[in-house]
């Protein structure tokens, strides 16, 4: 059975071919001119700089004014209006001064609330028992009893709960004769709104010696996009980690996680989630945010105590998930909302069938993906593996065959 099953792998990675079909890719997504195409990182320091900015709302004279202490947001009034000065007519307003979202003090979910609130860019709010714009414990909790439910399972969109509680919002102003202005959720870039985010994410399982061509090509199209390498990996060395980190043209790397895997070695878990981020750490010489869980040859690295050690070991987002919400969003884990912000990629290469039609195929389903992400203003995280930007390519160097025929050998002899 484990022969069989090498057999497909080095089918697959002999048939696949990335590299024309992702550059097609790139010149459609480009052509848009409203996609910010950039690694995980980047989008989630923009992510968190968002949640913790400022909104003021304020009305007066017919104008109800918005002013965000964020660096290149973008203003929405809700739905889908940019509003670039803040500043929106509201001649028939019945209330004047600062608009605040009042959050009943008496509500157990407010921090999920709270959550929700930053998520959709409504910053103007504050938890008191009564306030002008009060959003009661007996309007809000059956939404959130259902968002918890869904958070807690991991499979499920919850985009329409969400949006209950936001036509909520709009409801309650409109009865005041005033709008919705919120943060969008993407930044303004070189004078464009953003309205959605393509993310690359590569998984090094083997072909370290692949990245550097394939960073040639996104550079050329000014993407950026996270490598995400494994600590400890039968296929490259530390040297090679370490030289892969100084190279100018890699923006970000994460942890390609192996926890259990090496669960046996380090104890548990936990412990090995520490020891591969510490060792990750050491060898490139800065902090590593990111996180996604390695598939593993022919042993699986998940389990029921994964997400566990994913949020107790310090990371800051997981991009393993390949189902759920389109946006970043904090789990639920042991009975509370975790730290660590998921991304679903959703769409990777290892998802279409390997053959003659490889490339029209991986384009077709990779832009179908894109365009339903793109109508849904979500970030997108597209799942590669170097090794099939060239397999041959891969071979030409002599240690890589020496490393490749070992691990097949002691695959075949277990």
């Amino acid at each position: 059975m484990k022969l069989r099953q090498l057999q497909r792998t080095l089918v697959r990675h002999l048939t696949m071919r990335d590299y024309r079909a992702y550059e097609r890719l790139l010149k459609h997504v480009q052509a848009r001119g409203d996609v910010w195409m950039t690694s995980q990182g980047t989008y989630m320091a923009w992510w968190q700089e968002r949640g913790k900015s400022t909104l003021r709302v304020t009305v007066s004279d017919g104008v109800c004014r918005a002013e965000s202490s964020l660096k290149n947001a973008a203003v929405e009034k809700f739905p889908g209006e940019f509003v670039p000065a803040g500043m929106v007519r509201c001649d028939g307003a019945s209330f004047s001064g600062e608009v605040w979202l009042t959050i009943d003090s008496a509500l157990e979910e407010r921090e999920l609330l709270i959550e929700l609130l930053k998520q959709e860019g409504i910053l103007n709010f504050r938890v008191a028992r009564d306030g002008e714009f009060f959003l009661s414990r007996q309007e809000v909790a059956p939404l959130l009893t259902t968002i918890d439910a869904k958070l807690r399972e991991r499979s499920r969109l919850f985009e329409a709960d969400i949006s209950l509680i936001r036509q909520l919002i709009v409801d309650k102003l409109a009865a005041r004769g005033l709008p919705l202005p919120r943060i969008w959720y993407h930044p303004v870039i070189a004078g464009k709104v953003v309205q959605a985010v393509l993310s690359p994410r590569y998984d090094v399982d083997r072909a370290i010696t692949n990245v550097a061509r394939v960073r040639r090509l996104e550079q050329r199209y000014g993407v950026t996009s996270t490598l995400y390498l494994r600590a400890f990996c039968p296929f490259y060395s530390d040297r090679d980690i370490r030289a892969l980190a100084r190279s100018a043209w890699v923006t970000e790397i994460g942890l390609h996680g192996e926890f259990v895997r090496n669960a046996g070695r380090y104890g548990d878990e936990l412990a090995a989630a520490r020891a591969e981020k510490e060792q990750l750490e050491r060898l490139i010489g800065r902090p590593v945010a990111g996180l996604c869980m390695h598939g593993g040859e022919l042993t699986l690295n998940v389990s029921e105590n994964t997400l566990g050690a994913i949020e107790q070991a310090g990371f800051l987002y997981d991009t393993t998930s390949g189902m759920g919400y389109y946006l970043p969003y904090r789990p639920i884990v042991s009975g509370r909302m975790g730290n660590c912000y998921r991304l679903n990629h959703a769409f990777g290469d290892i998802k279409v069938s390997p053959g003659r039609n490889y490339a029209r195929e991986f384009y077709e389903q990779a832009t179908e993906q894109m365009d339903r992400v793109y109508k849904q203003n979500g970030v997108f995280v597209l799942t590669l593996h170097p090794v099939y930007f060239g397999v041959f390519s891969y071979l030409l160097h002599p240690r890589n065959i020496g490393r490749l025929a070992r691990f097949f050998w002691d695959r075949v002899r277990r």
